[in-house]
């Protein structure tokens, strides 16, 4: 049986935030889904998968939602908003 969901909150580069859902597997990773935003407005989810320790799933969130972040403000050309 997993352990309880834990939930989350990582601040990321540029106004970026992250609600992060993490749960303990029953083989000892953690596994979840990382709900971003960009000043309160959800932007986009990421799911990861099994990661080896607590540490490493919340490296890995943030190392993809900075990587998320950075290509939808090079596609928009700002902020995270949709061109006009």
């Amino acid at each position: 049986m997993s352990a309880p969901q834990q939930h989350l909150f990582v601040e990321l580069p540029d106004g970026w935030s992250s609600k992060i859902d993490i749960t303990q597997t029953a083989g000892g990773g953690y596994a979840g889904v990382a709900e971003l935003s960009l000043g309160g407005h959800k932007r986009g989810v990421l799911v990861f998968m099994q990661q080896p320790s607590q540490d490493a799933a919340l490296a890995r969130v943030r190392l993809r939602a900075s990587q998320f972040a950075r290509e939808r403000l090079s596609l928009t050309g700002s902020a995270g908003t949709r061109p006009s």
